[in-house]
């Protein structure tokens, strides 16, 4: 059971991922938006920084319908 729920929380936020990627590619050349510029010295730690703070959302976010989810049940 553990490693069904690690293989589907697995894929779950690699289709979050992709998605998320694949969205801000296509909306790359979009007019309206405001192109981020990030410095080339901490280029690497802040995209580390994105990813963690974007997987910690994800995760709250499961974790919270999760929760959600349970207490539901109860009653």
């Amino acid at each position: 059971m553990k490693k069904l729920f690690q293989k589907l929380l697995a894929k779950l936020v690699k289709k979050a991922i992709n998605k998320s990627v694949n969205d801000v590619v296509s909306n790359h050349d979009a007019p309206d938006m405001d192109h981020i510029v990030v410095p080339g010295d901490d280029s690497k730690k802040n995209l580390w920084k994105f990813i963690l703070q974007t997987l910690i959302s994800i995760l709250t976010a499961i974790l919270t319908a999760l929760g959600a989810t349970s207490c539901m049940g109860l009653h």
